[in-house]
């Protein structure tokens, strides 16, 4: 006797398919990145399929992701520090243990809020985009210290404290 294959009904098929990845998350996972691996140009043509269809949506999407700060700060300081060849640059995970080591606070003042990469030894005076050389700090933080060195900030920060 001849066996039917299980959930030859498509819908059927759907429904086990979701379940069994709620049930194996880094199974699932690891299956999705082999295949955008294995299929580039497929993974692309139907990703651009669905921007076409809601462009909103999509962003919104993305957007709703909850490391997507995180991911773009790395970007963006990526980007930055290439411009400037300053060697390797550090993730978002980096970026994000940083912070949370930080208690999401500025590594300077304390202030809580967003939250910029500062690198303790500035980039123009040949600094690295290494997580060694980064430190949180609050926008107000980070813009008073320019081109100092964490070291040379410090010690204004001090000087003002100090000062009647």
């Amino acid at each position: 006797m001849k066996s039917e294959m299980p959930y030859a009904d498509p819908e059927k098929r759907r429904e086990y398919g979701r379940e069994w990845m709620k049930r194996n998350p880094d199974k699932a996972r690891a299956a999705m990145r082999r295949w955008r691996r294995t299929h580039p140009e497929l993974h692309a043509a139907r990703t651009r399929a669905r921007y076409a269809r809601d462009p909103k949506r999509f962003r919104q999407t993305i957007e709703a992701s909850p490391n997507r700060a995180a991911v773009r700060r790395a970007m963006h300081e990526r980007r930055r520090a290439r411009a400037l060849g300053a060697g390797p640059s550090f993730t978002a995970a980096e970026w994000t243990a940083l912070v949370a080591a930080y208690g999401d606070r500025c590594a300077y003042d304390g202030a809580p809020g967003p939250l910029h990469a500062d690198h303790r030894l500035p980039l123009a005076r040949g600094g690295t985009n290494e997580i060694q050389n980064i430190l949180p700090a609050c926008a107000r933080c980070n813009l008073r210290k320019h081109l100092m060195t964490e070291a040379e900030f410090r010690a204004r920060l001090a000087a003002e404290r100090d000062a009647p």
